[in-house]
């Protein structure tokens, strides 16, 4: 289930552009890879992600799991969403890199249930479910601290196969890194989403965001988009369908929903959309009052969708 999450609450520093040592974790072929981390502390409080629901689970849980970390410092979160054997959208992992005491997390954790076991010679721990989301999520995960500046927690197959890469020094995914490459490096968020399998969550959580999206976006259809804050926040996007049509109307559906009503006070300017093929790439320019009345907007859409589902 894909869900949105538009608010952090774990100190992260600043960074421009995402780390490689986190980035080369990422394994090819991942349905959805997320970025964030932190403005300016004058910049917005709230972060617009799309990712799975059971990652915003984790999110929740490595704040509580680190939570006894004094020292704890976070620069970067990274989402991952992939696949299993069966194409089922179930695997799931939050990336981190900053600085994360090993033995105080793993003592803190151990005390609260979890255990530890051992993987190509790291320790690792396995968690249980925490008893409050069990009516929701009831699935065994790992979280690995390979070393002081890197954290991996999410289902065991994602984990495992993160720190594969990280012990055997993978570079990162060369097509994650050309997409990558096609957004600004200052972008403090970003979202690289690849519609292999258009699922009915995907299509919901597109359908908060504005209902015309859910519409036109379809398997294979592929879509990334950055966020940078400033003075205003800039929503850079970049789309490809297989008809050009298709894609100027998600173009289209995208800057309306950020302007919003008052688009000769809300809506800043776009720059001129870049079409190459079936590929549009533009920018948005919103105010910063209309970027977060735009969030309150798409989580109250976002929880009435959810309330209406049986």
């Amino acid at each position: 289930m894909f869900a949105l999450l538009a608010c952090i609450a774990v100190p992260i520093s600043p960074a421009a552009t995402a780390d490689q040592r986190i980035l080369s974790l990422v394994p090819p072929g991942a349905q959805a890879v997320t970025r964030i981390s932190s403005p300016s502390p004058s910049a917005v409080l709230g972060h617009f992600v799309l990712t799975s629901h059971k990652n915003r689970i984790n999110f929740n849980d490595f704040l509580a799991l680190t939570g006894a970390d004094s020292t704890l410092v976070v620069h970067e979160l990274i989402y991952v969403v992939a696949a299993d054997s069966a194409g089922m959208l179930t695997e799931h992992s939050l990336l981190a890199t900053g600085n994360f005491n090993r033995e105080g997390v793993y003592r803190s954790a151990l005390s609260g249930g979890a255990s530890v076991t051992r993987y190509r010679g790291l320790p690792v721990l396995v968690v249980q479910p925490f008893a409050r989301e069990r009516s929701e999520f009831n699935e065994v995960r790992w979280l690995a601290i390979p070393d002081s500046s890197i954290l991996l927690f999410g289902s065991t197959a994602s984990v495992q196969r993160e720190l594969d890469r990280h012990l055997d020094r993978s570079p990162a995914d060369p097509r994650l890194v050309a997409r990558l490459s096609r957004l600004r490096r200052d972008d403090n968020s970003w979202c690289v989403l690849s519609l292999l399998t258009w699922t009915s969550d995907i299509r919901d959580a597109f359908a908060a965001i504005n209902p015309k999206l859910a519409e036109l976006l379809k398997d294979g259809d592929t879509l990334q988009f950055g966020i940078h804050y400033g003075r205003q926040i800039e929503f850079e996007y970049e789309i490809t369908t297989p008809s050009m049509e298709d894609t100027r109307s998600i173009s289209d559906s995208l800057a309306q929903s950020l302007s919003g009503p008052e688009k000769g006070l809300a809506f800043l300017r776009s720059t001129d959309a870049i079409s190459e093929g079936n590929t549009v790439h533009g920018v948005i320019k919103v105010s910063m009052a209309r970027y977060n009345a735009w969030l309150t907007e798409v989580q109250a859409s976002r929880r009435g969708r959810n309330t209406a589902s049986p």
